[in-house]
C-alpha cells in the first residue's frame, strides 16, 4: 500500500470518529433529564397525598411561586428573586396590617450573600369563600449541589424548597396550580418570560414533593409528625453549548492542529528543513508554548468548578498534554541517531517518519470518542433526589377533600413590576401569566 492509500486509511477513520463524537453530542444536547412525581393538576396533589401520606391531619396552605430572576453566584450558589404567594382565612390576619402579617413560609436551604433582601409583603386580596391572598416579594441564595460531570452538555435542577414557617408542621404546603394558566408535564409556568439566565434556557418547571428521614426530633416532633412532605419548586435549565465551544473545545481543537502541523514539519529532507527551519529544539519550543495555553485554560475551568469532580471537557486536557509531550519526544528521537539499529527508532523513522504522522488524528480521536462515549452517554446523576427517602403508605380517604380551598385563577400578571409597583395591581379571577 503506497502513502495515499495509507493517508486515505487514516483520515477515513478519523472522520469515523469525528461523526460519532458529533452524534454524541447530539444525542447529549436534546436528552431531556427525567422530572419524578411531577404535579399537574390538583387531582395530582390530592392523589399523592392520600397515597402517600394518609395520616396528614395538619391545615393545608395553598402556595405560589413567581420568579423573576435567576443567577449562579458561584458553582454551588444561586441567587432568586420574586414572588410568592399562600391562601389563608380571611379571619386569621383580619385584624393584622400588611406589613406585620408574619411571613408564612422560609427556604430552609437559603444562605446570607450579603446582598439578599429581607422578605417584604407585598399585597394581600380576598378572595372567594372568605379566604385571602397574601403575596411575598423576596431575595434568596440558595446553596445547592450540582452535577457539573458533562458539562457542557450538562441540565440542571434547580430547586426551591419551601417549608411553613410553622416549625411545628401544624400546616402543610401544597401547590396553589390553579393560579397559573397550565401546568402540564409540557408547560414552563411560574417565571418571568423575559428572564435574562446568560447562558442558560429554561426547559420546564414543575412543583414536586420530597421527604426526609431526619435522624432528630428537633426537640418538639411527636414520632407521627417525622415524617412530612416538602414542597420544591423546580426549574429545568440546559446550558447553551455553543458558548462553551466557542470557549474551551474551540482553543483545543487550534492547538490540536498547531500540533499537527508541527508534527509535519519534522522531517530529515534538507530543502523541506530548510523551509521550515524545524529541528528538536524548535519543536519543543513550540509544544512548551502550546502546553502553557492549555494549562491557563484548564486552570480557568477548574476555578469555575472548583470542589467539582472532573467535568467532561476537562478530559480532553490530559489528551493534550499527552499529545505534546509525544510530539516532542518523537522530534527528539526521530533526529537521534541510530547507530545501534534500535528497532523503535527504525519505526519511527521509516518513511521520514511517516507513521507517528499517520497516527496522530487516529489515536487523538479515538481517546477522544471513548472519553465522550464514558462521560456522556450514562444517564445524568440527579442530586437532588439522592437524600430524599420515600415510604409507600396504604390508601386512606380520610383527608382526601382537605385540598379543596384552591380558588379559581387571579392575576399576576403585575408581579412582572418592580415590588413598589405591584401593591395596588393583584386582581383576583385573571389570569396569570
Amino acid at each position: 500500500m503506497n502513502k495515499g492509500n495509507w493517508w486515505i486509511l487514516s483520515n477515513s477513520i478519523s472522520l469515523l470518529f469525528v461523526v460519532l463524537i458529533g452524534l454524541m453530542w447530539r444525542f447529549s444536547i436534546n436528552r431531556q433529564e427525567p422530572q419524578v412525581d411531577q404535579l399537574t393538576n390538583q387531582s395530582d396533589v390530592e392523589q399523592y397525598l392520600t397515597n402517600k401520606f394518609p395520616y396528614l391531619t395538619q391545615e393545608l396552605t395553598p402556595t405560589g411561586l413567581y420568579i423573576q430572576s435567576l443567577k449562579f453566584n458561584s458553582s454551588s450558589e444561586v441567587n432568586v428573586t420574586g414572588y410568592l404567594w399562600q391562601l389563608y382565612e380571611q379571619e386569621k390576619y383580619l385584624d393584622i396590617p400588611g406589613n406585620e402579617i408574619p411571613v408564612g413560609f422560609i427556604f430552609p436551604e437559603a444562605i446570607d450573600s450579603g446582598n439578599n433582601l429581607e422578605t417584604t409583603f407585598a399585597y394581600r386580596d380576598p378572595v372567594d369563600d372568605g379566604n385571602e391572598v397574601i403575596v411575598w416579594y423576596f431575595e434568596t441564595t440558595l446553596k445547592q449541589s450540582f452535577d457539573y460531570t458533562k458539562y457542557p452538555f450538562d441540565y440542571k435542577t434547580v430547586w426551591i424548597r419551601i417549608w411553613s414557617q410553622d416549625f411545628q408542621r401544624k400546616s402543610i404546603l401544597v401547590p396553589m396550580l390553579e393560579s397559573y394558566k397550565s401546568t402540564t408535564k409540557k408547560d414552563s409556568f411560574g417565571f418571568e418570560p423575559s428572564i435574562v439566565l446568560d447562558n442558560w434556557t429554561i426547559t420546564n418547571t414543575f412543583f414536586n414533593y420530597r421527604t426526609f428521614n431526619y435522624n432528630t426530633q428537633f426537640g418538639i416532633w411527636d414520632d407521627d409528625k417525622k415524617n412530612t412532605p416538602e414542597l420544591y419548586f423546580n426549574l429545568v435549565i440546559k446550558r447553551s453549548f455553543i458558548n462553551s465551544f466557542i470557549v474551551f473545545i474551540l482553543p483545543l481543537i487550534i492547538i490540536a492542529c498547531l500540533t499537527f502541523a508541527t508534527l509535519l514539519m519534522i522531517t530529515k529532507d534538507e530543502e523541506q528543513a530548510s523551509k521550515y527551519g524545524m529541528n528538536t529544539s524548535g519543536v519543543i519550543g513550540v509544544c512548551s508554548g502550546l502546553f502553557f495555553v492549555v494549562l491557563l485554560s484548564q486552570v480557568q475551568i477548574r476555578e469555575q468548578f472548583a470542589g467539582s469532580p472532573v467535568v467532561y471537557v476537562e478530559f480532553f486536557y490530559p489528551l493534550m498534554y499527552i499529545t505534546l509531550l509525544g510530539v516532542s519526544v518523537n522530534s527528539f528521537l526521530f533526529f537521534h541517531s541510530n547507530k545501534e539499529n534500535n528497532l523503535v527508532l527504525q519505526w519511527i523513522n521509516y518513511e521520514d517518519n511517516l507513521i507517528p504522522k499517520l497516527l496522530y488524528w487516529p489515536l487523538l480521536l479515538g481517546s477522544a470518542t471513548i472519553v465522550t462515549a464514558l462521560v456522556l452517554l450514562p444517564e445524568q446523576k440527579i442530586n437532588i433526589f439522592k437524600p430524599s427517602q420515600e415510604q409507600s403508605f396504604l390508601p386512606d380517604q380520610e383527608h382526601t377533600d382537605e385540598t379543596s380551598l384552591l380558588p379559581d385563577y387571579f392575576d399576576l400578571e403585575s408581579l412582572n413590576q418592580p415590588p413598589k409597583q405591584v401593591y395596588q395591581t393583584l386582581l383576583p379571577v385573571s389570569l396569570f401569566i
